[in-house]
């Protein structure tokens, strides 16, 4: 009985490596493959590029902030959200210190905001020097955005250092700037 359970452990692992390495080989000699792999989102990835237009006019893409030697922070958000206005209420007094060496895009992940509310929103609650977007559903699936407050923190050359959610303390959005501007 031993002896049977033991084979059929050795048998599920022989298939379980022949799967892994097959999947390699197609990694390794397919281009669709490689190309889908080098662009991720997660921490250590190049994130995918995409444009936008922000609320004033200014049109980014995302690969130029590398080109340019500069951080990026993306962050989803929507009006509604009293997280983000909570985070947003704590980040418009730490950013400044940061404009000239970081970029901050904030997108809207609710499809149903316009412009137009957007910049109430932005002018209401005093955030200078954040670009805000209208979201696109394209950025949103590429990036997998499920939840408000969702920040990715891209270094100078293109690779994301940081990927998450959640309300920050001044003190984290300083450690975030810190590690984004290499401070």
């Amino acid at each position: 009985m031993a002896r049977n359970y033991f084979i059929g452990l050795i048998l599920l692992l022989i298939i379980f490596l022949s799967a892994c390495s097959s999947a390699n080989q197609t990694a390794e000699t397919g281009n669709t493959v490689l190309q889908q792999a080098s662009f991720g989102i997660n921490k250590g990835d190049t994130p995918p590029d995409f444009s936008i237009t922000t609320i004033d006019g200014k049109q980014y893409r995302l690969s130029q902030f590398k080109e340019e030697n500069k951080p990026v922070l993306l962050y989803f958000w929507a009006s509604w959200c009293p997280y983000c206005s909570r985070d947003f209420d704590v980040v418009k007094n730490v950013y400044p210190r940061y404009t000239d060496k970081a970029a901050f895009l904030a997108i809207d992940l609710d499809l149903n905001e316009n412009k137009e509310l957007i910049n109430k929103y932005k002018e209401k609650k005093g955030l200078n020097g954040i670009d805000f977007a209208e979201g696109k559903s394209n950025i949103l699936s590429d990036y997998a955005i499920k939840y408000t407050t969702t920040k990715y923190a891209i270094s100078r050359d293109g690779k994301i250092i940081y990927k998450g959610s959640g309300v920050f303390n001044e003190q984290q959005w300083k450690v975030l700037f810190d590690a984004m501007v290499g401070g």
